[in-house]
């Protein structure tokens, strides 16, 4: 691979894939949805990663295409935990991914692990998506994420909630009933197993696991002293769809060291803004 596109590359996820790939030296485009209001995160990446010559930033309203690349990942992994993006953005990305299904490139989505349970219909959630990924023309691989922790987490994970009500004193801070309480991943770790992934052609659909009991649970003692306060039915190993198979990536960054690397971008970005 040698040059890519990614669409949603100040989230998370798609941020992250988009360094990796830089510091290799290929090429990325960076798309993110036109309008969209943005917070204090994105003008911080987009100054780390901006400065870089193989970046070229464009809204997807502006984005045609035109020059070749060989993967298109596409980062939903927050677009769906937080149903925080346009029905219009939706319908205007899945339209742009079917009309390339007949080029010679891959594409790759990456979803949020709770999408894989047997018991959520993805055809109610979104029938775009779910059409897509069940066209056998299209050439897709799809991967589904845990919970991923590490620096840029987003404020509404409970790790970095965690962080931030211990600093005020608050106590135990809420798990969000999207948050996949059952495993995570740390952050490089999962981006550098999803580039791999992508340059070996691999198609089809997968869950990403760190292939370590309870290590969900095992962060939030690191950084809460104690076990959460969450049931074990949230924590107890779920049904998948048969369909989908599940990978383990190669590694597993430390929790300390994972959580502590977190920590020390969470004060960084938190002094900066004092």
């Amino acid at each position: 691979m040698e040059r890519a596109a990614i669409f949603g590359v100040y989230d998370f996820v798609g941020y992250s894939l988009c360094r990796n790939l830089l510091d290799l030296g290929m090429e990325v485009e960076g798309i993110y949805p036109a309008r969209e209001k943005e917070d204090h995160y994105t003008e911080e990446k987009r100054l780390e990663i901006g400065r870089n010559a193989n970046f070229s930033e464009i809204s997807l309203i502006d984005w045609q295409g035109e020059k070749a690349v060989d993967t298109v990942f596409v980062a939903l992994f927050e677009a769906f935990l937080y149903q925080d993006r346009t029905q219009d953005y939706f319908e205007g990305l899945l339209a742009i991914l079917e009309s390339r299904q007949d080029k010679k490139q891959q594409t790759v989505l990456l979803l949020p692990a709770f999408m894989a349970e047997e018991k959520v219909n993805l055809k109610e959630l979104h029938s775009g998506l779910h059409d897509l990924i069940n066209n056998t023309k299209s050439s897709v691989l799809i991967i589904y994420l845990p919970t991923i922790f590490g620096p840029w987490q987003p404020e509404k994970f409970f790790f970095h909630k965690a962080m931030s009500q211990a600093e005020r004193d608050k106590g135990e801070p809420v798990v969000d009933p999207w948050e996949w309480t059952v495993d995570c991943v740390y952050i490089d770790d999962v981006v550098e197993f999803i580039r791999k992934m992508a340059e070996s052609g691999e198609q089809g659909q997968y869950l990403l696991a760190s292939g370590e009991h309870d290590r969900w649970k095992v962060c939030a003692r690191e950084l809460l002293g104690q076990d959460p306060d969450v049931p074990e039915s949230r924590i107890a190993k779920l049904k998948i769809k048969r369909a989908i198979k599940v990978k383990k990536v190669e590694r597993n960054e430390e929790v300390s060291l994972g959580l502590s690397k977190q920590r020390e971008q969470y004060s960084r970005i938190k002094d900066s803004r004092v």
